[in-house]
């Protein structure tokens, strides 16, 4: 009954995980958030599809997702057990731009050899450091795929998504 609401929630905390991401104590917050709204999406369905006696099509929708069964237990350990702290893998770029000095010497020399006029040229050296590009990944240790806990995410939304409109096609939740 409520699924899309939760879905939008969970949506809206993962667009502030994207944006707070080189922020770790954000990114954890949000994360722990979207957890629970994404969560909500199946918690309501169950419920829909008991009271119309359909649990069996709830329970095929999550074992046949691995990624729904990996997030269920995410969030249940987020909430009973313990904060999920993901990994967070730092990324720093550094430019630095150089400039050397260059001196020119002309020297005028009289017929006997001595020096009648010299002239130096110098160019100061100057260094500048651009801002580093920092990137943060996140990761969690208990994942056996290659895949971020961004990627993770999204991947989450989509089979979300999927479930709610296989639900409502199928009469068994409204949505």
């Amino acid at each position: 009954m409520h699924e899309r609401e939760k879905l939008r929630e969970a949506k809206y905390f993962y667009s502030k995980m994207i944006e707070e991401q080189l922020n770790v104590e954000y990114f954890k917050h949000n994360l722990s958030a979207f957890l629970s709204s994404a969560r909500s999406v199946l918690q309501y369905a169950l419920n829909e599809a008991q009271i119309k006696r359909r649990q069996s099509w709830y329970d095929k929708c999550i074992s046949n997702s691995i990624i729904l069964t990996f997030f269920k237990e995410k969030r249940d350990i987020n909430i009973h057990g313990e904060p999920i702290i993901p990994k967070a893998q730092h990324k720093l770029e550094y430019t630095l731009s150089l400039s050397l000095s260059l001196l020119t010497t002309l020297s005028a020399k009289d017929a006997d050899g001595n020096i009648i006029q010299q002239s130096f040229s110098d160019e100061p050296e100057s260094k500048s450091k651009e801002p580093a590009v920092q990137e943060i990944r996140y990761t969690v240790a208990d994942w056996k795929g290659s895949e971020d806990v961004l990627t993770l995410c999204h991947k989450y939304i989509q089979e979300l998504e999927h479930v709610v409109s296989d639900g409502v096609r199928k009469g068994v939740i409204t949505g």
